[in-house]
């Protein structure tokens, strides 16, 4: 699996994406190791890799979300000294808090036992099988015209420039057309419609576990969080994690039949539109909490350790089975003939569940230093791993004081900057991006059906349940998101390239003259 964006990742490598690696698609010759105990967001930019394999630093950072902005701050008004003739004004009552409503008795109560005895959640297949749920006008009403357009006034991060970067083939193909998007069919697990703030949901094929439940779940959020602000659009979304969307099969000629499909992840070689993680609402099977809880975890478990009192080595913990790349990074895992600085870690995560996740705790794995001489990420030779790692340890164990400040960075990128308010920003302005470019009205497909908090949260129990309830917005916001920076020229992003080039040139380097003085 690749990173994305997102507070899974770094158990499962799903959003572990590098901030240096956003200065372009990352490379398919390097293997990253992350400051993170957080994959993106995965989440959830373009500079993702789905062939690297990230292994767990001691600073909990997810360096890269693409969902990940600058802090959502509310405008500060100037209010002047009342006069005579003007009354004083009155403070401006709090958003109305929302709720959720759930018929009785539960349609739960309908489950086959065949759906009950499948390990596999039949939360969303329940909720878009049974009677709608949904009330027929939202709570609270939609914001006014002149809300929808307002900001809070402060400027995305950079990064968020990215969003134009993703969405740069079609703008230039002149927009999407239905035939795009219904050549986005063939591998996309779910449609989503947006019609008036409100979501219809036709789904194709199961995801896997319950990905698109808790994606779809991030949406309507959105929606809650920004009531009318979010336009009408039609998309496709594929919960795999590898992007499938080549770049050089659209060019020239070929451009017209491009899709436009989103997903977690993307590469140097794909056009696939990233979206933030499902996990940053939450990963119930392996019990990842949605990220507001999270995150404090990470906090305090970075705290329990102090940098000089870490193991000094490599460190990485996951599913080896999913991908080659994991498998051959378990080689390098210390034996009784070879010792590369690293402790790789299988998890059995069905063992794990049975335990109750004693030692799949995220906060807990704060206790190995960071390898990020360059500032999040060290880049690790794909072709040579094991030495490209022991090397790489090597280095920051003779310099901690660098790799000590270089992974406060990253740590601190984390508590400032990756939170929900960043993530819903960004999933704003994409949104609102990629409708910009539709070149046709999006109307409900026949086999939609609406779903909404109540229709998903009455159809769960459990982790599911009690992870849906705890990351649901409470209330509208009530200023807009922050305000979107333009696209990159062409000169930015070569010299943007260049540096992440330069980088992993000067880590080969002095890999090569190591191996020379042996």
């Amino acid at each position: 699996m690749a990173m994305a964006v997102a507070p899974a990742g770094a158990v499962e490598g799903q959003r572990s994406s590098k901030l240096v690696a956003a200065l372009s698609r990352t490379s398919a010759t390097f293997l990253f190791f992350s400051v993170v105990a957080v994959g993106a967001v995965a989440v959830s930019t373009r500079w993702i890799t789905t062939n690297t394999t990230t292994l767990q630093a001691s600073f909990p950072t997810t360096a890269a979300i693409p969902a990940a902005a600058a802090a959502v701050l509310h405008p500060k008004t100037q209010h002047p000294n009342p006069s005579p003739q003007s009354p004083s004004r009155q403070p401006r009552p709090p958003p109305a808090a929302y709720s959720i409503s759930c018929p009785v008795p539960s349609l739960r109560l309908n489950i086959s036992h065949a759906a009950k005895a499948s390990k596999s959640s039949q939360t969303l297949a329940l909720a878009l099988s049974s009677p709608s749920s949904c009330r027929s006008s939202p709570d609270p009403p939609p914001a006014t015209a002149t809300a929808a357009g307002s900001s809070s006034n402060s400027s995305c991060p950079p990064y968020f420039r990215f969003i134009h970067e993703d969405l740069r083939p079609w703008r230039a193909a002149g927009g999407v057309t239905r035939a795009m998007l219904a050549r986005a069919r063939a591998t996309a697990s779910f449609r989503l419609v947006v019609l008036g703030g409100r979501a219809f949901v036709q789904r194709f094929r199961p995801a896997f576990q319950t990905r698109d439940l808790f994606t779809i779940w991030g949406i309507l959020q959105l929606l809650r969080r920004y009531p009318g602000r979010v336009p009408d659009l039609d998309l496709m979304f594929d919960c795999v994690d590898w992007p499938v969307v080549r770049t050089h099969l659209y060019r020239g000629e070929h451009a017209p039949f491009m899709p436009p499909l989103f997903r977690y992840c993307g590469d140097d070689r794909t056009l696939d539109i990233v979206f933030p993680d499902w996990s940053f609402w939450g990963w119930p099977e392996i019990n990842i909490k949605p990220w507001d809880a999270l995150h404090k975890d990470l906090k305090d478990g970075n705290s329990k350790v102090r940098w000089f009192s870490r193991e000094p080595y490599a460190y990485w913990k996951g599913n080896a089975a999913v991908a080659t790349s994991r498998q051959e990074l378990v080689k390098c895992n210390v034996s009784s003939t070879q010792d590369w600085n690293a402790r790789i870690y299988t998890q059995d995560w069905f063992k794990e569940s049975k335990e109750g996740y004693k030692t799949s705790d995220l906060g807990s794995q704060c206790t190995h230093r960071s390898l990020m001489p360059l500032q999040h990420y060290w880049p690790v030779r794909d072709n040579n791993k094991c030495a490209s790692i022991q090397y790489a340890v090597n280095w920051g164990n003779s310099h901690k004081q660098l790799a000590q400040r270089i992974g406060k960075e990253a740590s601190n990128f984390v508590e400032q900057e990756v939170n929900m308010d960043h993530v819903y920003d960004y999933m704003l302005h994409l949104l609102r991006e990629y409708a910009k470019l539709l070149s046709f009205k999006p109307t409900k497909p026949p086999e939609a059906v609406e779903v909404c908090p109540d229709s998903l949260v009455c159809q769960a129990e459990g982790t599911e349940r009690k992870f849906l309830m705890e990351s649901m917005v409470k209330s509208a916001h009530d200023s807009g998101p922050c305000d979107l920076p333009p696209p990159f020229s062409r000169r930015e992003l070569t010299m943007l390239k260049r540096r992440k080039e330069n980088s992993i040139r000067q880590v080969e380097m002095w890999e090569r003259r190591a191996s020379i003085t042996r």
